[in-house]
């Protein structure tokens, strides 16, 4: 998704790259368990669970940890946080000790190994962001050791409990420090409070993924080493809310008798230090606010380069689509008050302005392109400048080009709340959902759409199949210039099964039929909705022509699927478009726009064949299922897709399954990949 108009990036242009420390977490296929109907209606917390290394049932995972500290003196929380462990590390741990149990390993023995673990600074970070060097580490501990085990599904709920004790501890803190010599700037409180900051910082950081700790260190120490970052406060605000507030801290001694800023902070000191009613402040809060502003800055200072904008005005299946919706619907736009969000270099409030709208609002993120948008327009005889009627005679100019975030316009904006007759926007991104403007376009929608109005486009659709070798870079790795390098490609192969390639896949090379997965109706859908699980089912396509390529498989012929390909389609329907609708398409099938599509590459290939054909194997072993000598007639299984903890990023798992002979289905560990 983009902010501008022209909201998609380059392959090339190098504007949005994909993220290399994404981390690959496997594992097993958990939809399998099931919960008795009696009790699908309880709270998993409430499930009872088995000790680790007794036999005792404990009611909750959470009174399962505090037995073990206290009957075995094993602290499985403190362990997790001081390793760093994530959700599937400390599954393999949980399996790993229930494994250790059972081959009667002495409790005392497994306790002191998981302590010297837990002492000797085993956790360390590959290049992909993998932990390694536990006992634990290897992926067969991701396979439940007691079949349904209730603390595996509820283990994780208890990082909840610890980040309600630390918000406690943070208050009890903060109200101390408050009560105590109200923070007088002396030598010793600065330190108790530095150290009190420390403390709490290490505790809540440890509780978090390892690279959001990292990442959150360094924007917090930046934060506090520059004073005007801080703000300060009277006593008489301490009676506000205290929710708000993490720690107040005196700030750094400064020489000189007055300080006096233009961002409100003032205050007078004597002998280098601060009169005791002012303090500072520093929050949680504040810090994620500054790395979204930062992310913002960023994202929106990507799209004020004009190459990017080139390439997505050369897109000519984008832009021709979005011009037949505006130009030939004259019952949609002609007199109508029309909003371009994330208008970019103007090209759709142009082509609304030409169809006749009465007044067309331009809002863009980037100064830069709001500046060009307006010189644009000017330059067109289409900008509306602010004119008498009797100046404006003869002049066609009825855009208003408008900077800034639309959820943080108001005031600006040059018509009243909920009086727009067409919301366009230009906001894919790859996989549709990637940058997250979606969330950007419906609040315009909630907010500026009057009822009844039409919104461009109105519906958006998600599909996915099956691609074979040629879909890879194998072919290419082969036969370079004479020589194999057939071992570079398969190293490409498996960093492709970690991170998702953004690539423009041949018809020919898609094997498999299509399967629908996701439509989204953008009048009605709210923000959550982005985050679906949908599940896929795909069987080998019969042999068909498409102009010179032959795309599918024979009757006899079994074909290897190296991985999934995912595309969307944008429609601009008879719902508003009466006079022509629209659809435009980024399916390998149709001409290749600049979105191209997204290749998730499976852990191994899966030998396909036509089902008639599968059945004359005649296979019962699910673990061979897949192979060229078993091959499957389907893959199955789901796609999950997310909005990211990273902002403006979204995550996608898959689990896959093959269905062969008899019944016999393979499955594989889950794979994860981020956008």
């Amino acid at each position: 998704m983009a902010t501008t108009g022209e909201s998609s990036v380059s392959l090339e242009s190098g504007e949005r790259e994909m993220h290399e420390n994404s981390e690959e977490e496997d594992a097993e296929d958990w939809g399998d368990w099931e919960v008795d109907a009696d009790s699908e209606d309880q709270d998993y917390a409430a499930e009872e669970c088995k000790c680790l290394f007794c036999n005792e049932i404990l009611t909750s995972a959470s009174s399962v940890f505090a037995h073990c500290q206290s009957q075995h003196s094993f602290d499985f929380l403190k362990l997790r946080r001081e390793q760093r462990l994530g959700f599937y590390d400390s599954l393999r741990l949980l399996n790993y000790i229930r494994s250790k149990v059972a081959d009667r390993i002495s409790h005392e023995v497994l306790i002191e190994e998981l302590k010297a673990v837990r002492g000797n600074g085993k956790s360390k970070c590959t290049e992909d962001g993998q932990l390694t060097g536990f006992p634990w580490s290897d992926d067969k501990f991701l396979t439940p050791y007691l079949p349904n085990d209730p603390l595996l599904y509820t283990f994780d709920d208890c990082e909840d409990e610890d980040f309600d004790d630390l918000d406690a501890f943070v208050r009890t803190t903060m109200t101390s420090g408050g009560e105590r010599d109200q923070m007088e700037s002396s030598d010793t409180s600065n330190l108790s409070a530095t150290a009190d900051l420390s403390e709490g910082l290490r505790e809540l950081l440890l509780t978090t993924e390892p690279d959001i700790a990292a990442h959150a260190t360094a924007i917090l120490a930046e934060e506090i080493s520059k004073g005007e970052d801080f703000r300060m406060e009277d006593e008489e605000a301490e009676e506000d809310d205290v929710s708000d507030r993490v720690l107040s801290l005196t700030p750094p001694e400064n020489s000189g008798s007055s300080t006096s800023r233009d961002d409100g902070i003032s205050g007078s000191q004597e002998g280098g230090q601060l009169k005791k009613k002012k303090k500072y402040k520093v929050t949680f809060a504040s810090v994620a606010d500054k790395e979204k502003l930062n992310i913002n800055r960023s994202y929106f200072g990507s799209y004020s380069g004009f190459g990017i904008h080139r390439e997505m005005l050369a897109d000519k299946v984008r832009t021709e689509t979005y011009q037949a919706a505006l130009t030939e619907n004259p019952s949609l736009v002609k007199d109508a008050v029309v909003m371009d969000v994330g208008c970019g270099t103007g090209i759709l409030s142009l082509f609304a302005a030409k169809a006749g709208a009465s007044k067309v609002i331009a809002v863009d993120g980037s100064e830069k392109m709001t500046a060009v948008a307006t010189q644009v327009a000017r330059v067109n005889g289409l900008l509306d400048e602010n004119v008498s009627k009797e100046e404006r005679a003869g002049c066609n100019g009825v855009i208003t080009v408008v900077t800034g975030m639309i959820e943080e316009l108001d005031s600006s904006m040059p018509v009243p709340e909920q009086s727009v007759d067409v919301l366009v926007s230009e906001w894919m991104g790859y996989s549709l959902l990637f940058e997250s403007m979606l969330g950007s376009v419906l609040h315009a929608r909630n907010k500026w759409l009057k009822p009844g109005g039409a919104m461009l486009p109105d519906t958006a659709s998600m599909y996915v199949a099956g691609f074979g070798k040629g879909g890879t870079s194998l072919s290419f790795w082969e036969n370079v210039y004479g020589f194999d390098m057939s071992t570079v490609g398969e190293e490409v192969l498996y960093d492709a099964t970690q991170h998702p390639i953004i690539d423009v896949i041949a018809a020919k090379d898609v094997i498999t039929d299509t399967c629908f997965l996701k439509e989204f109706d953008l009048l009605t859908m709210k923000h959550d909705d982005v985050d679906y699980t949908a599940d896929f089912s795909v069987k080998l396509a019969r042999k068909e022509k498409h102009g010179s390529d032959v795309v599918g498989s024979t009757e006899d012929d079994c074909v290897w699927c190296y991985g999934l390909v995912i595309w969307f389609d944008t429609g601009f329907t008879s719902r508003f478009c009466k006079e022509k609708s629209v659809n435009l398409s980024t399916s390998p099938h149709s001409p290749k726009t600049h979105w191209a599509q997204t290749l998730l590459t499976f852990k191994e290939p899966i030998a396909l064949c036509r089902e008639d054909r599968a059945m004359q194997h005649g296979s019962w072993d699910k673990d061979a299922v897949g192979s060229e000598k078993f091959p499957a007639y389907t893959i199955g299984g789901r796609i999950s897709i997310a909005r990211s903890f990273r902002y403006r990023s979204i995550d996608i798992s898959l689990e896959t399954n093959a269905f062969g002979a008899g019944g016999a289905v393979k499955s594989w560990p889950v794979q994860m990949f981020d956008i």
